[in-house]
């Protein structure tokens, strides 16, 4: 019987591959998906994502402490979705008034952009500004 070492053959690459490749770029994802609108036809707001909704725009809006929020799922989860959908709802009143009216706070404040990429360091001391 073959070893592992002996049975596999390793691609070119997979020695030089670096985590930092695979991480997705948000500020890009938001972007792609222009208002908005098009992201919510497609997605079910579950319970989960309206708490961190919910949480999120509170926090956005100053009635909040809550500055860190630990996202559970597993690999394939919708954590990127997640992210995504809370990005474009603080960029834009008019998702908040549509798909978070019953979140409190939604409708006081315009506009916030909550997320950069670090890798590209468009973001330099937080991402948690006023556009």
């Amino acid at each position: 019987m073959k070893t592992v070492r002996d049975a596999c053959v390793l691609q070119e690459n997979a020695l030089s591959i670096r985590v930092s490749d695979h991480i997705e770029q948000l500020d890009e994802l938001i972007a792609a998906e222009g208002d908005g609108s098009s992201f919510f036809e497609r997605t079910h707001i579950t319970q989960g994502m309206q708490d961190l909704i919910t949480e999120g725009i509170a926090r956005l809006a100053g009635h909040s402490s809550q500055a860190v929020f630990h996202l559970k799922q597993a690999m394939g989860g919708g954590k990127t979705h997640l992210l995504v959908g809370f990005g474009l709802l603080a960029r834009n009143r008019a998702l908040r008034r549509k798909y978070a009216a019953g979140a409190a706070y939604a409708d006081a404040f315009d506009c916030a952009a909550v997320v950069g990429s670090a890798r590209a360091r468009r973001c330099p001391t937080t991402c948690w500004t006023s556009c």
